[in-house]
């Protein structure tokens, strides 16, 4: 769709697949050798429009299973609470 030629009338979900695959694309390609490039040259982090900001983050995960192990499912249950949300899954269509 992007570095293609774009085919004028594709049906919406194609076209989501598409911009999918893009994203995909530029992430690991193009976002990662930009990235590269920022963390080994510090005195180059500012453009014309931008500046990058380099920094950590730490992550903190539960192992719930673990926990439930340790606590008790029961105990767990009461604590957990679950969010509902729309999702779009593309499956490829077989020939």
């Amino acid at each position: 769709m992007f570095g293609r030629v774009l085919i004028q009338n594709r049906h919406p979900v194609d076209r989501l697949a598409d911009v999918r695959s893009e994203i995909k694309r530029l992430e690991e390609t193009e976002e990662a050798k930009l990235r590269a490039y920022l963390l080994e040259h510090p005195q180059d982090r500012i453009g014309e429009e931008h500046a990058a900001v380099i920094g950590s983050q730490n992550r903190k995960r539960v192992d719930l299973k673990a926990l439930a192990d340790e606590v008790g499912a029961s105990i767990l249950a009461r604590f957990t609470s679950f969010r509902s949300a729309m999702i779009v899954r593309l499956q490829q269509r077989q020939s």
